[in-house]
């Protein structure tokens, strides 16, 4: 009875599609382990901010996944001509192509045009999943990049592509977490010096060389402290995270919508947390999605209470059914 109750309650649709999961979110984390400077770079747009008296509205940032260095431009649109013309003139001019581009899938990067210009300089063009930005290192350059701009204008919101400069320079100057020295130690071998520098002149002796393996699994660690491993098999039915919008006009609150939609058929797994997606009805693409936002889904109630009653109400067929098999059948077991 308890095994029935459990199996009713869990596979209701509408508890499926409404009801948050207490569990931890889904999908450990599968570690980007670059080998060389600019192999792998993340790209992302930050704002709209304040319009600058030089028209500025936008910050287009790329970073370095392998020496986490920056290169950070104030632009006056979000679009994918001015993303194409400053990965040329601030990554491929002064670093050479990056083997890989990660980005997320705003409209900007997935434009024929930046295609081309990414496919073109030979840099294979990578989109996170839908909901999660985590995979792009930008993300988290971009709050750092927030919390400076925020120190230095005060008042002045109108003024804060000026500081820039000075910020870049601190971020590319300063240790960082993961490798344990600073973006510019890791590019170019040595720290960047400044007037105080020249006047102590610090000795470089002993400085340790990088230890991204110790770092990485230390990450990993703590990262998948908070999560939990989540599998599927192509043919599994699972239900995806709904991300609706408000509208006011037509009395619809995203406060109270589904908190899923579903069912859909895994059709591929691309890897440890990614899966392709398949309609039911149709057999149509449903994209690509990461496990955190995939959950699986059980049969509805009503499909356990008609096999049920098909079992009951043909009982004494399937017992008759049976006998009859045993005792014209000579093996053993029977």
């Amino acid at each position: 009875m308890a095994a029935d109750v459990k199996r009713y309650v869990t596979s209701c649709s509408v508890c499926q599609l409404t009801k948050p999961c207490q569990r931890k979110p889904a999908g450990l984390m599968v570690p980007i382990l670059p080998q060389k400077p600019w192999e792998y770079t993340g790209v992302d747009f930050v704002g709209p901010l304040p319009r600058t008296a030089s028209g500025n509205a936008y910050l287009l940032v790329f970073v370095d996944y392998f020496s986490k260095w920056i290169e950070v431009c104030a632009v006056r649109e979000a679009t994918a001509q001015v993303a194409a013309s400053k990965f040329v003139s601030e990554v491929f001019s002064r670093h050479g192509a990056p083997t890989y581009l990660i980005s997320d899938r705003g409209t900007p990067f997935v434009s024929r045009l930046f295609e081309h210009v990414v496919s073109t300089l030979g840099t294979v063009h990578r989109l996170t999943t839908a909901y999660h930005p985590q995979t792009n290192a930008t993300e988290r350059v971009n709050r750092t990049l927030k919390t400076a701009i925020r120190a230095y204008v005060g008042d002045k919101h109108t003024s804060w592509d000026k500081f820039l400069p000075q910020i870049c320079f601190a971020l590319r100057t300063a240790p960082h977490e993961s490798t344990g020295l600073s973006p510019s130690m890791m590019l170019y071998g040595r720290e960047l010096d400044t007037p105080l520098d020249l006047i102590t002149q610090p000795s470089c002796d002993g400085v340790d060389e990088p230890t991204l393996d110790h770092s990485h699994n230390r990450q990993k660690h703590y990262y998948d402290l908070r999560r939990r491993q989540a599998t599927f098999a192509v043919g599994d039915l699972v239900r995806v995270k709904s991300h609706p919008s408000s509208d006011a006009q037509s009395n619809f609150t995203a406060k109270l919508a589904p908190l899923f939609t579903g069912p859909l058929r895994v059709s591929q797994k691309l890897g440890e947390v990614n899966y392709r997606l398949s309609n039911l009805d149709t057999g149509t693409d449903a994209g690509v999605f990461h496990v955190v936002n995939l959950d699986k889904d059980f049969p509805t109630a009503s499909l356990f209470i008609k096999a049920n009653a098909f079992l009951l109400s043909h009982r004494t067929y399937i017992i008759q059914s049976l006998l009859n098999l045993c005792l014209h059948s000579k093996q053993a077991y029977c």
